[in-house]
């Protein structure tokens, strides 16, 4: 087997290249941590968006708006929010 170590050091470089290429690309593009309205939350996401413990989203998760699938819990923002405004009047008198 010959080895060519100017083809090699061709080689590495055009990947070199067309790695820093990529990054760039990736670097440019937005990135969003806030997940939208559409974007289903997971317990942890909702509990930070209501302001509680995870185990609190547990302990309330038959008076909290949310769908199971595939034994996992998710939340929408959208259907948090209107809980929250929901409970704006309730124990005022």
């Amino acid at each position: 087997m010959i080895v060519d170590f100017q083809r090699l050091q061709t080689d590495v470089t055009e990947c070199r290249n067309l790695l820093l290429t990529i990054q760039a690309r990736l670097d440019a593009q937005p990135v969003s941590k806030e997940p939208d309205e559409e974007t289903p939350l997971t317990v942890q996401q909702a509990a930070d968006f209501l302001g509680i413990a995870p185990q609190t989203v547990y302990q309330r998760i038959k008076e909290l708006p949310h769908k199971k699938r595939f034994g996992r819990l998710y939340f929408f923002r959208s259907q948090l929010n209107e809980y929250l405004n929901a409970g704006e009047g309730a124990g005022q008198s």
